[in-house]
C-alpha cells in the first residue's frame, strides 16, 4: 500500500490564509483530502495511491513513498516505451501532470499512447478518467501550438508492461547504491504500518516548515519541462494562446496606479516567480517560475495584480524576466521607514491611514 505524505512547507495554505487553492480536494477520487481553515487533513488508510493530488498540486506538495513521477519519466524514456499504462510502475495515468506528459511527448522519439483500457473496471476510473482525458487534450493542444509533429493518443489496450529491474548482486548490495536500496525497502515496510492507520492525519506547521517556506523553489517537473523544451525543435512562429488553454504557468500584469507596494505578492510567492530588489523599488516577474497557484492574487488587496489573458509560448524558448512596476523610494517623515513615493506629502500609506483614523476619532476635519 502506498503512503501519501504532505510537505506542509510547500502547501500554499501554510503561508497564505487567503489561499483559495483546493485542487487536491477536487481531484481526490475517494474524497479523503479536506481543507478546513487552511489546515489540510486526510486519512492515510483511505488513500488509494493514485497520485492525482500530487500531479495537480501547483507546488507538488504531496508525495507517494513508492512512486516518483520524474523517476518514472526517465525510466519510461530509458526503456524506449510507447505505452502509458497503470499495469506498470505507474499507479494511474492521473499521477502524471500536464508538464510531465508534455515532457514525455517532447523527448520521446515515439508517439505515446495512453492506455485507458482498465479505467472502465477501476473503482476510481469514473473520477480519474475525465482528468486524464482533459490533461491529454491540453498536452495535444500545446504540442500543436508548439508546432511539434507529435501527439498522445488515448486507446483502450489493457496492455501489460514490465520494466526490467536489476537484481541486487552481492557487490551492489554492499555498495552505497545497494545500501540506499535496502534503506528504501525498510522505509516502505515502515510506511506500510503507517498507511494502515485509520486515524485522521491533521497537518500542522512546525518550526522546520517555517524555515523551509523561505527557501523558495520550483517543482522538479518544471525543470524537466524546460529540459524537454531545449531538446525539442524550435517552432517557426512563437504562438500566443488563451490563458484558459494552459493550466500550469501564466504571465502577469500589474496596475501601478493602484499597487501600494505592500510587498505581499512576492513575499507570499512559493517559487520566487515574483521578486524585488533590496530596496523594494521594483516588482519583477519570471514566468518560467510561475506555477499558477494563484496565491499572489489571493493576497493582493487592491487587485492590482492580474493574469494576462494570453500566454506567449516564446517564454519557453526565450525566457525573460519582466519588470511589472518600478517605485521611487523615499523615507516617511513620520515613521522614517522607506515607502513608495507618488508625490505629495512624504508620508507612507500606514502613517496616512493612522492619521486619518486619529482625525476621525478626535473629530478633526
Amino acid at each position: 500500500m502506498s503512503l501519501l505524505t504532505l510537505d506542509v512547507s510547500k502547501c500554499v495554505h501554510t503561508s497564505n490564509k487567503f489561499a483559495i487553492c483546493n485542487k487536491c480536494v477536487e481531484v481526490c477520487p475517494v474524497e479523503t483530502i479536506k481543507i478546513d481553515e487552511n489546515i489540510v487533513s486526510f486519512i492515510p488508510n483511505d488513500c488509494v495511491g493514485c497520485g492525482g493530488c500530487d500531479a495537480v498540486c501547483p507546488t507538488s506538495a504531496y508525495d507517494l513513498d513508492d512512486f516518483k513521477a520524474i523517476d518514472f519519466v526517465f525510466t519510461f524514456l530509458e526503456n524506449n516505451l510507447e505505452i502509458l499504462s497503470c499495469k506498470s510502475e505507474l499507479p494511474c495515468i492521473v499521477a502524471l501532470s500536464v508538464e510531465e506528459l508534455l515532457s514525455l511527448a517532447l523527448i520521446s522519439p515515439n508517439n505515446i499512447i495512453a492506455d485507458i483500457g482498465a479505467c472502465k473496471d477501476c473503482s476510481i476510473g469514473t473520477k480519474n478518467l475525465p482528468l486524464i482525458e482533459n490533461r491529454i487534450e491540453e498536452v495535444n493542444f500545446l504540442l500543436e501550438a508548439l508546432e511539434q509533429d507529435k501527439k498522445i493518443a488515448l486507446e483502450e489496450l489493457n496492455s501489460e508492461i514490465e520494466l526490467t529491474q536489476d537484481a541486487l548482486s552481492r557487490r551492489k548490495l554492499l555498495s552505497k547504491e545497494g545500501l540506499k536500496k535496502v534503506v528504501s525497502i525498510k522505509e516502505q515496510l515502515d510506511n506500510e504500518v503507517l498507511a494502515s492507520d485509520d486515524a485522521l492525519k491533521v497537518h500542522t506547521v512546525t518550526t522546520k516548515d517555517i524555515i523551509k517556506i523561505k527557501q523558495k523553489s520550483i517543482p522538479d517537473r518544471r525543470g524537466l519541462l524546460l529540459m524537454a523544451m531545449k531538446r525539442s525543435k524550435i517552432p517557426e512562429v512563437y504562438h500566443t494562446i488563451d490563458i484558459d488553454n494552459i493550466s500550469f504557468i501564466s504571465q502577469k500584469d500589474l496596475d501601478e496606479d493602484t499597487c501600494t507596494n505592500c510587498q505581499m505578492c512576492y513575499r507570499i510567492c512559493p517559487t520566487g516567480a515574483l521578486s524585488s530588489d533590496a530596496k523594494g523599488s521594483v516588482i519583477n516577474f519570471n514566468p518560467l517560475s510561475c506555477v499558477q497557484c494563484h496565491s499572489c492574487h489571493d493576497v493582493c488587496e487592491p487587485n492590482s495584480l492580474t493574469k494576462r489573458e494570453s500566454f506567449s509560448l516564446a517564454s519557453f524558448y526565450e525566457p525573460q524576466i519582466e519588470t511589472l512596476v518600478r517605485f521611487t523610494i523615499k523615507r516617511c517623515d513620520e515613521c522614517g521607514l522607506p515607502f513608495a513615493y507618488r508625490g505629495g506629502e512624504m508620508m507612507c500609506d500606514r502613517c496616512r491611514v493612522e492619521e486619518e483614523e486619529a482625525h476621525e476619532l478626535w473629530g478633526i476635519k
